[in-house]
Formats: structure tokens, sequence, C-alpha cells
């Protein structure tokens, strides 16, 4: 029983840990003046490193459990079970590599599609779009919206080009602006060609957006930062008294 609860308590700490931190980190950004935005594949990765513990942890394990009902259910007791343990284990790590393979497979494409996104912390939603289009005004690109989203010039024209206009230059980009008004948050999704255009927007963007007036997710990460490292320290005062201290004759 001590070493079941000293193998739990070890991977509950392991996993609160990582989790804490990016509570903590995401109280930071919801906090900055001016807004802070946040690379795509930055902010994805955030979010993984906080996942990381269970990620890590609990795949290999409930592989392990459903390996180990399986064998049960197949050779049916403890005899049978030792006189297969060595194809049995073997099988067992390779499905653990497998699993790890797979998830970093899977992270490497996540990434990749979080490439051409731009995350947006603690900004007013509602005044991103207005700030963008005057941003672009003073750097002298031409646009226009269509479909909900904006369509820009890759090269600054000296004149605007009017909206209602059927000509367009061929090389545009594509800006999509989502908002998440109850968490102050927005993001950017670029398409096109937006290499050019995009480090430039986003070097003068931070200073000219608004920060809200109000953003309860400061103090909503920082309140899950707190309950996290308390269960830890719940957890970790258990594993010294299982380790240190002896049972009662």
């Amino acid at each position: 029983m001590d070493n079941t609860l000293i193998f739990i308590g070890s991977g509950a700490l392991l996993c609160l840990m990582p989790l804490a931190v990016y509570l903590l980190y995401l109280s930071h950004l919801n906090r900055r003046i001016p807004p802070t935005l946040v690379s795509g594949p930055w902010d994805f990765g955030g979010v993984l490193l906080g996942l990381a513990g269970f990620l890590i942890l609990s795949g290999p394990l409930l592989l392990s459990l459903v390996h180990s009902a399986w064998r049960s259910y197949l050779f049916g007791n403890w005899a049978a079970l030792r006189a297969t343990g060595a194809r049995e284990a073997l099988a067992g790590s390779l499905m653990s590599v497998g699993y790890l393979i797979v998830l970093a497979t899977l992270i490497t494409f996540l990434l990749r599609r979080r490439r051409p996104v731009t995350a947006i912390y603690n900004v007013m939603p509602d005044r991103v779009e207005e700030t963008v289009v005057g941003v672009l005004e003073d750097l002298s690109y031409s646009f226009r919206r269509t479909n909900g989203e904006l369509e820009i010039a890759t090269k600054k024209a000296s004149e605007p080009v009017d909206p209602a206009s059927q000509f367009f230059p061929a090389t545009s980009a594509t800006l999509r602006i989502d908002r998440f008004p109850s968490m102050a948050h927005a993001t950017l999704r670029w398409g096109g060609a937006y290499s050019g255009i995009r480090p430039e927007l986003e070097a003068i963007l931070p200073a000219a957006l608004p920060p809200p007036v109000r953003n309860s997710m400061a103090g909503w990460t920082i309140t899950a930062a707190l309950a996290v490292m308390v269960a830890m320290l719940l957890w970790l005062v258990v594993l010294v008294v299982v380790v240190f201290v002896p049972p009662p004759n």
C-alpha cells in the first residue's frame, strides 16, 4: 500500500507542477500592459508544457492498464502470465514507444498548423479590428473587407484600393480576427502571402491596442494556480508521512 501511495503521489506531483507553472504564466500574460502578442506555436507549446505530465504519464499508464486487462482475460491466471512474461513485456514496451512516437508526430503537426496564428492576451477584443485597420492605414497598406476577413495588398500603394473595385493585387494576404470577449483574448489568423506584412504590423500593434478595463481571467488563472499548488503541497505531505513516519506497532 505504501509503495502504491508513493507511486501515485510522485506521478501527481509530476503532472501538477508543469500545470501550476503554466497557469502562473497565463496569469502574467493576462495582467501585462500593453497587450501581449504570442505566436501560435509558442502559445500552443505553452499548453503542451502545462499538460506535459499528463501526456507523458497518462498515455503509457492507460496502455499498461489495457494491456494488463487484456493479458488477464486471455491467459486467465498468474502462472500463465508468468510463462509469457518476457514476450508480453516486450509488447508493452513497444506499445509505449509507439504512443510516444504518435504523440510526437501529432504535436509536430499541430505546431506547424499554428504557424499562421497569433494570440493576443489582455486586450479589448471588440477594438482589435479597428486598431488593425488603423495600423494598416498608417503603414500605407491597401486592404478591403471580404468574407469576414481583411484582404491586404502586400505591396504598399500611394492611393488606397476602392473596396468595391474588382481590381485588387493578385498577391495579397488575408487576416481573420477571432474574438473571445469573456477571456479578454483575440487571435489573428493569417493566410496568403503574409510573410512580409505580418512582422511589420505585429511589431506596432501591441502599443496601439487598448487593454481591457478589467480582465477577470487574470484572477481566475492565479486562483487555479494556487489551487494546484495546494494540491501539490497536500500530496507532498502525504509522501513525507508515508516515507518517513514509521507505521505503528
